[in-house]
């Protein structure tokens, strides 16, 4: 055969578009897809969540005790990633409040009760504790590769009480497999996943602890009732220490006032709950002044106060916090109501803030 043959029988050859995949690889994701419209301010901070967290992929596992701000932080991280790159799909395994915005779903056991009984099913009759284990595991795996990647895929999915779905003592029990088969797979996946717990000695040694990559640890501060910083280290497990052994010299951290009216957030108005209320002290009275007068957002009642009266931002901030929140040592009024990121999710405990360490600032 000739070469103008070979060439003509090449033509003519119809190609199967089926044999190759012509999507966007790992080497084409380049460049921050930011969402339109966003500041520099907020770009800026966009692009270190990006690149803090592997350009939004791995397991993030926030760890400390009841008070210290896990679900706030876990909360905010969302919301945050949620603003900043629409694109990515927003999983829960909780329904936040209105605030939060538009998510794109739920994930825990009852959402996917079907498919767990399924696993149960298939291993059903086996008498091999070994083979019950196996059987479990390959029923996983495809499940992630099946149903678990439509729902999964390019997503940050935010779990509270992160333990229950990869408990060390049930090692075999479907969910936990569930589990262990996403989160090897959270590369291929594009999956971001932030869950929350007291102790990491309660996860699994093999579904869980050897995927992780980040943990965070919680404090609030002593002085701020409503601030917090978060310290985000990379990790990586030591099967021999049986432990998370850190990657980096410094954690990163993060601080935020979780109790402070968020003007970019929802519609960003100071609602005035309680008319009738009568002031106990002349900044209440000064601000409820300010809010009756027409002021309903946290900056513009802060440039008014400094350019007319004598209170400071902090102090206004104070009396606001004050006046809606319920914490140690507020009486918690409820006279007027204001966006901020404890109001983006129901916690019976977040508003209290009771907690038994001792916190430096």
């Amino acid at each position: 055969m000739n070469m103008t043959t070979m060439v003509q029988d090449m033509t003519l050859t119809k190609i199967d578009e089926n044999l190759f995949d012509e999507s966007k690889g790992y080497e084409d994701e380049t460049g921050i897809r930011y969402a339109p419209g966003l500041t520099l301010e907020e770009r800026h901070r966009a692009t270190i969540l990006y690149r803090l967290f592997n350009e939004l992929w791995g397991v993030i596992v926030v760890k400390g005790d009841p008070g210290t701000g896990k679900d706030v932080f876990g909360n905010y991280l969302q919301y945050n990633l949620k603003k900043f790159f629409p694109h990515k799909r927003i999983l829960r395994d909780e329904k936040p409040r209105a605030l939060f915005g538009e998510y794109d779903g739920l994930f825990n056991e009852n959402i996917i009760q079907s498919d767990l009984k399924n696993m149960r099913e298939i291993a059903k009759g086996v008498k091999k504790e070994a083979d019950v284990d196996k059987i479990i595991e390959k029923a996983a795996d495809d499940w992630v590769t099946g149903a678990g990647e439509v729902m999964l895929k390019n997503s940050v999915l935010y779990l509270t009480e992160y333990w229950r779905y990869c408990y060390n003592r049930e090692g075999q029990s479907p969910m936990n497999k569930t589990m262990g088969a996403i989160q090897k797979v959270k590369r291929h996946l594009d999956l971001l996943i932030i869950g929350t717990l007291q102790l990491t000695e309660e996860l699994d040694k093999k579904t869980a602890l050897p995927w992780i990559d980040w943990q965070v640890t919680c404090t609030r501060s002593s002085v701020n009732l409503t601030g917090f910083t978060y310290w985000v280290q990379r990790v990586k497990y030591d099967k021999r220490q049986e432990e998370l052994v850190p990657l980096r010299s410094k954690p990163f951290p993060i601080s935020f006032d979780a109790g402070k009216p968020r003007s970019n957030m929802g519609d960003g108005k100071i609602l005035l709950k309680k008319p009738k209320y009568k002031p106990e002290t002349e900044e209440e009275r000064i601000v409820l002044d300010v809010i009756k007068a027409g002021a309903d957002n946290f900056e513009e009642i802060v440039e008014f106060l400094e350019d007319e009266g004598d209170m400071s931002e902090f102090e206004t901030l104070d009396t606001l916090k004050k006046l809606c929140l319920k914490l140690p040592g507020y009486k918690g009024k409820f006279v007027i109501w204001y966006p901020c990121y404890f109001f983006i999710y129901n916690s019976k405990s977040s508003p209290q803030l009771k907690s038994t360490v001792r916190i430096s600032e």
